[in-house]
């Protein structure tokens, strides 16, 4: 396990986001005991590695969390959150699995659940905007 300097207050930590979806739904999990934010759901994503684009760090991380490699799409938005540990930038991606039929392995914990649901679960403050969004627009649907 590497250990990271930590990063300079004046600097976020950049982030990309997948919000892998298909049919109205998108993958989440549930944050593991003994990780940051522990309990707290989130899409697949992380870290830019140095001199790494978020959209390419979407792709690694997605494939790395999920098992499965992501087609990205359009850059839905981009959240900068200040918590009190940490500044972050997170660069949220519309995405899909390469192939349309593919699931996640039940050892990732990544699972499928309808964007209506979504605003339910604990997320970290910073995904509020997005969840928003996609509750929004997942109501607009159902109108349709």
């Amino acid at each position: 396990m590497t250990s990271h300097p930590p990063e300079p207050e004046d600097r976020p930590i950049r982030a990309g986001i997948g919000l892998v979806g298909r049919d109205g739904r998108y993958l989440v999990r549930q944050r593991p005991p003994g990780t940051a934010m522990a309990g707290y759901w989130e899409f697949p994503g992380g870290k830019c590695e140095p001199g790494e684009s978020p959209e390419v760090a979407t792709r690694r991380e997605c494939l790395e969390e999920l098992g499965l490699a992501v087609t990205l799409g359009a850059l839905r938005r981009v959240v900068s959150h200040r918590y009190p540990h940490a500044w972050v930038e997170l660069y949220y991606y519309e995405g899909r699995t390469a192939d349309p039929l593919a699931e996640p392995g039940r050892e990732t914990g990544f699972r499928w659940v309808a964007a209506e649901e979504l605003p339910t679960l604990l997320f970290p403050e910073a995904n509020g905007p997005i969840l928003q969004d996609l509750a929004r627009e997942s109501a607009l649907a159902r109108r349709g």
